[in-house]
C-alpha cells in the first residue's frame, strides 16, 4: 500500500510540469522553425530592422566574440553591423520544445559568404515567449564550431 501511495505521490509531482509542455499546444516544432525561418529570410535579406522585430523588446543576443545586446535598440545595432559583411546564414531547426508561454529551439546554422564560400558554422540554441498569435525572441545565443586563430 505504501509503494502505490508513493507512487501517487510521485505521479503528482510530475504532472505539472508534463501539464506546462501541453499547454504551449499546437505543434511547437512547426512554430519554431516558421521562426527560424523568418530570421534567416530577414538576415539574408540584409534588412537588420526585419531581424530586429522578431526580438522581444527586452530580448539578450550573446553572440560569440561580442558583449551581449539587450534591447531592441542594441540588437538593431548589433545585426547592422553584421549584416554589413554581406554574410548568408542557413538554420535547421534539430529541437523544440514548449513550455507553457515559453519555447525552446536548438538547431545548427552556417555562414557562407555571397559567392557561396563557407566561412563558419556551429549551433545555437532560442528562448521564445509567446506574446499575441505568435512567438517573439527573448534570449538567443549561438557558438562557432570552427577554430579560430
Amino acid at each position: 500500500m505504501t509503494a502505490r501511495i508513493a507512487l501517487s505521490l510521485m505521479a503528482l509531482a510530475l504532472a505539472p510540469p508534463l501539464t506546462a509542455v501541453a499547454q504551449a499546444g499546437g505543434n511547437i516544432r512547426a512554430e519554431i522553425e516558421k521562426q527560424d525561418k523568418a530570421w534567416e529570410k530577414a538576415y539574408n535579406s540584409g534588412d537588420a530592422a526585419a531581424v530586429t522585430a522578431l526580438y522581444a523588446k527586452d530580448a539578450v543576443v550573446m553572440a560569440p566574440g561580442a558583449e551581449p545586446a539587450s534591447g531592441t535598440s542594441a540588437i538593431q545595432a548589433f545585426f547592422t553591423a553584421d549584416l554589413k559583411g554581406g554574410a548568408k546564414n542557413t538554420l535547421t531547426t534539430e529541437e523544440a520544445m514548449g513550455f507553457g508561454d515559453y519555447a525552446v529551439g536548438k538547431g545548427k546554422w552556417v555562414a557562407t559568404s555571397a559567392d557561396g564560400k563557407h566561412l563558419d558554422h556551429g549551433e545555437y540554441m532560442t528562448l521564445y515567449k509567446k506574446e499575441g498569435a505568435g512567438y517573439k525572441i527573448i534570449r538567443d545565443i549561438w557558438n562557432s564550431s570552427m577554430a579560430h586563430k
